[in-house]
């Protein structure tokens, strides 16, 4: 069950990536968007996990906290003819096989646009809750994380957890997000791993 958790979270990141590659090499219009969104102002408090352990991504120039030692897997997708691509970097890490940890990181082809940040988040929301007919979205809520356009969201499907926050920076999409059983939920762990998530200037 614990492989299928770990299976399962790179699947749905990977399928919103390809949704997201797929209005990238279609001009770069990211119209659309099926969620409904509320601006979020209030900041957690956060209480640590003492064990976990700060990761360092040298392709996404991030860093993290992580339960363990993350997973690596990376892959480059052709975007056009003309020689675009899409770079993404997949690192997941479990906790006491209870729960899946994720950053994605995918770095896309200059001719992203920049001032479409808002709607390219939605439209990759849409691509995570339209890969399952059986996901429902609790919320999705739209922050900033250090100046840059970002968005918290929760789904649900069939009492399982999956839930997290994209983040869109320059011409990088990251993607923290985290899946379990709902019985194993720990909001502590969730938030420390959020608010853990650090771009390099």
């Amino acid at each position: 069950m614990f492989k299928l958790f770990k299976k399962g979270l790179r699947g749905r990141a990977l399928a919103a990536v390809g949704s997201l590659a797929l209005l990238c090499s279609a001009g770069g219009s990211f119209g659309g968007a099926k969620a409904y969104l509320a601006v979020k102002t209030a900041q957690p408090q956060v209480k640590a996990a003492d064990s976990w352990k700060r990761f360092h991504s040298v392709q996404g120039e991030c860093s993290i906290s992580l339960p363990s030692s993350p997973e690596h897997v990376k892959q480059i997708m052709p975007l056009s003819d003309e020689g675009h691509n899409l770079r993404y970097d997949v690192y997941v890490a479990a906790h006491e096989r209870k729960a899946v940890y994720m950053l994605l990181v995918a770095q896309y082809p200059p001719i992203v646009n920049q001032a479409h940040a808002e709607m390219s988040l939605e439209s990759f929301l849409n691509g995570l809750i339209t890969q399952n007919p059986e996901n429902k979205l609790i919320f999705a809520d739209l922050t900033e994380v250090q100046g840059y356009k970002a968005l918290d969201f929760f789904i649900q499907a069939r009492g399982t957890f999956f839930k997290g926050r994209a983040v869109m920076a320059n011409n990088n999409l990251y993607l923290l997000a985290m899946e379990c059983d709902g019985k194993n939920y720990l909001e502590d762990h969730f938030t420390h791993f959020i608010t853990s998530f650090e771009l390099k200037k």
